[in-house]
């Protein structure tokens, strides 16, 4: 098909940058509490503001962070000194690239080099990254004390962040983000995207691409952030029921966990009425039994890319429309072409491209923006297809879909239906090179205690069409994830016969 977009464009908000966000904030609700994290005092917006100030005038006295690029290095839960680090960051006019201890130490290296970091302020409780040999500080030590702000200001063309991939189907790649970008057809403080929730709990990872856009939600909304580690489901389901959060943030991955760990047993959840999710693919089992958990919440499904973003498809989760991805936001175009980038009618599947009227986010490395910033549109490496009526059904990564004896193949269409089966708890599926078929279906299962693979087998052959049935079935004990919580199948091509 050609473009499909909702009707107008937004009229973005010209020289409001983030850290002016929070600058009102202070000034209109001082004490309005902005981020909370159980066990520690919460951040206020007064507070925010007043430190973020002194921190960046202490950025400032060191003459080689004006205008250059800062690594941010945070871990665990430490999210108040990060988000206030940030904003000293931004004030400062500097850029920041965002890091965590849990990144392996040549990750870390890489992209401290990569983007020519200056400077490192890191968590109180952290050592700096081994080998730089950049400036280095934590947050007491930029404190000043003074409450004045700089003179200094982000320029609304500047480059707020630099964000990485995930590095799900190969190394992670940087992305440049003006500020204009992240600000983009925002208002003033009255975003409430998120079921106008008094409290709105996120589980994500710190010190990631998600953490700048996850400590702005208490800034862009009128929710009070509640922030809790993915990986601890009991810890998000006592945080829920303690403040009757409304409103849950969360990936697949930690969905997933949530419904393995029968949170809903021994937590109070009647208070959710909104779960929020993007990054990859729900299977619409987990989807299903997490709605079972939350009577009466809808989720939220959000598609887009780190590289499109503010471009973004809109979804409600509706079971008869699994892997529906919805339709496009205000002010973001859609379209489904060809290999040669020709537009493909409506129904056919083909490579999904997105774009807006923002400032452009762009590759760091000029060679990768030339070949997926096209014009103005960005593709998205991924594979999809829209109805006549603009709804965007995700069929699958492109890397990830199969083509076998000459059928086009959705892994997540057939992970899916494997994750019908009540003792598949995990599912991965792959194609590995077949001299007959060009590439063979493959099934990595994580199956519960008392799984039998011949039951699922049998189960498989039941619902899938013949194309559709896994060649081979491995059983492993669970699936390698990147620190985001992805599945990593490029590991299990190359542990399972095929190369990264």
């Amino acid at each position: 098909m050609g473009s499909t977009t909702t009707d107008g464009q937004p009229a973005g908000t010209p020289g409001l940058t983030l850290t002016d966000v929070l600058r009102e904030r202070a000034a209109t609700d001082p004490d309005g509490v902005a981020i909370v994290i159980d066990g520690r005092a919460p951040l206020t917006f007064g507070d925010w503001n007043r430190r973020a100030d002194a921190a960046a005038h202490g950025l400032l006295r060191l003459e080689e962070s004006r205008r250059r690029r800062i690594a941010l290095y945070f871990g665990g839960l430490d999210w108040i000194d990060y988000s206030i680090a940030y904003h000293a960051a931004q004030r400062a006019g500097a850029t920041a690239l965002h890091l965590n201890d849990t990144m392996p130490a040549d990750e870390v290296a890489h992209r401290l080099a990569e983007c020519g970091v200056n400077g490192i302020v890191h968590g109180s409780a952290l050592a700096p990254p081994a080998g730089f040999t950049g400036w280095t500080a934590d947050l007491k030590e930029l404190d000043t004390g003074r409450d004045d702000p700089p003179a200094q200001q982000p320029r609304i063309d500047g480059i707020a962040d630099i964000l990485y991939t995930s590095g799900t189907t190969g190394r992670a790649k940087a992305i440049t983000v003006p500020h204009g970008n992240m600000m983009f057809g925002r208002a003033k403080p009255t975003i409430d995207a998120l079921g106008h929730a008094d409290h709105l709990l996120a589980a994500m990872p710190l010190g990631t691409s998600s953490s700048q856009g996850t400590a702005s939600l208490s800034l862009l909304s009128r929710s009070v952030l509640l922030v809790a580690p993915p990986d601890d489901p009991e810890r998000i389901a006592e945080s829920v029921a303690r403040h009757r959060a409304g409103s849950m943030m969360i990936t697949p991955a930690t969905a997933l966990a949530l419904v393995r760990a029968r949170v809903h047993e021994r937590h109070d959840l009647s208070s959710i009425h909104t779960v929020t999710t993007a990054s990859s693919a729900f299977p619409p089992a987990v989807a299903r039994e997490l709605l079972a958990m939350l009577p009466g919440a809808t989720l939220a499904m959000a598609y887009t890319s780190l590289e499109a973003a503010p471009a973004v498809t809109l979804n409600l989760f509706d079971p008869a429309r699994p892997l529906s991805m919805g339709r496009p936001a205000h002010g973001t175009e859609l379209r489904i072409t060809d290999e040669q980038q020709q537009p493909l009618p409506a129904g056919e599947v083909g490579e999904i491209w997105m774009r807006t009227a923002a400032p452009r986010r762009r590759y760091l490395d000029t060679d990768l923006d030339q070949r997926f910033n096209i014009g103005d549109w960005t593709r998205m490496t991924d594979l999809g297809r829209v109805d006549e009526d603009g709804e965007l059904t995700f069929f699958d990564r492109s890397v990830d879909a199969v083509r076998s004896g000459g059928t086009l193949i959705s892994s997540i269409a057939v992970e899916a239906e494997l994750y019908e089966h009540p003792d598949v708890r995990e599912v991965a599926v792959i194609g590995l090179p077949d001299p007959e078929l060009g590439q063979a279906l493959t099934a990595v299962l994580v199956l519960t205690g008392r799984g039998r693979l011949d039951d699922v087998r049998a189960f498989a052959e039941t619902r899938l069409g013949k194309a559709e049935h896994p060649a081979r079935y491995v059983v492993t004990d669970k699936l390698p994830r990147s620190f985001l919580g992805k599945v990593l199948k490029r590991e299990l091509r190359a542990r399972y016969g095929q190369p990264a």
